[in-house]
């Protein structure tokens, strides 16, 4: 459990300044309006997200566990572990600009063609908390690589608890540097933040590779479980049990009463 929940923070915090580029910018969008930051609103945004976030995790849970106490499709969850790390290895490749984000212009699409971002500008003009927290719920369904890497990590939970939980963490990853984005976008040059996002790279592949090596372990485990299970009924059943009374019984059967000779005839 505190592998998983670790494993998704890591997630978050390491994968938050890829955030920086799709979600920071419609928060630098919705604070640009203003002379200062107003922090009430931006607060109010990431609260939203992670609200969203944990919901998902909810069901995710429930999946993860009707798929662990299932007996034909308890085995998927080593196939999703594995998925899982592979997304996670995938996804840190993008952040460290080795690989093209997939859902980047996906994103944008939907920003447009759903009105989000014209939302988005009428909340930003507003002093009251609820259409900001509005529009952190609606960013956090937004098409993105990393909210699916931490998605396929929930779907290896074993109870809805664990999933909700690891979707909370994830979310509460993020908000860091979702928080900073106002200064960080004033004080991190794009050559700094490129080392930056780098190192969060290496790291969070590390993250994948012990995810997918769970499930492959997983895996092994299981089968040498299944495997070992009828050598041991095999030795159960070479075993026989006497009981104390019938083994007594024979043993003085066996030895003659003191005092008395056996006569020949």
């Amino acid at each position: 459990m505190i592998e998983f929940l670790i494993a998704s923070f890591a997630i978050g915090f390491l994968g938050s300044l890829h955030c920086v580029g799709m979600c920071g910018g419609l928060v630098t969008a919705m604070s640009i309006t203003r002379p200062q930051t107003w922090w009430p609103g931006v607060i109010a945004y990431q609260i939203g997200r992670v609200t969203t976030y944990t919901t998902l995790g909810f069901i995710i849970g429930l999946i993860g566990s009707l798929l662990n106490n299932s007996s034909l499709l308890g085995e998927i969850q080593n196939i999703i572990s594995i998925t899982a790390g592979i997304i996670i290895i995938l996804l840190a490749l993008h952040i460290g600009g080795w690989l093209p984000d997939p859902f980047s212009r996906f994103s944008r699409h939907i920003t447009a063609i759903t009105g989000f971002s014209r939302f988005i500008n009428a909340a930003a003009k507003t002093d009251n908390t609820a259409p900001w927290y509005s529009a952190g719920l609606i960013n956090g369904l937004l098409p993105c690589g990393l909210v699916y890497a931490a998605i396929s990590l929930s779907l290896t939970a074993t109870t809805v608890g664990q999933g909700v939980a690891g979707m909370l963490f994830f979310g509460l990853g993020t908000a860091p540097a979702m928080l900073a984005v106002p200064a960080l976008m004033r004080a991190v040059t794009p050559v700094r933040r490129g080392r930056i996002l780098k190192i969060g790279a290496v790291l969070l592949i590390i993250v994948g590779v012990i995810t997918l090596v769970r499930g492959t372990a997983l895996e092994q485990h299981k089968h040498e479980h299944h495997s070992s299970a009828p050598l041991q009924e095999l030795e159960a059943d070479s075993y026989c049990v006497i009981p104390a009374e019938q083994a007594m019984g024979s043993t003085e059967k066996q030895q003659p009463e003191a005092g008395v000779n056996p006569t020949v005839e």
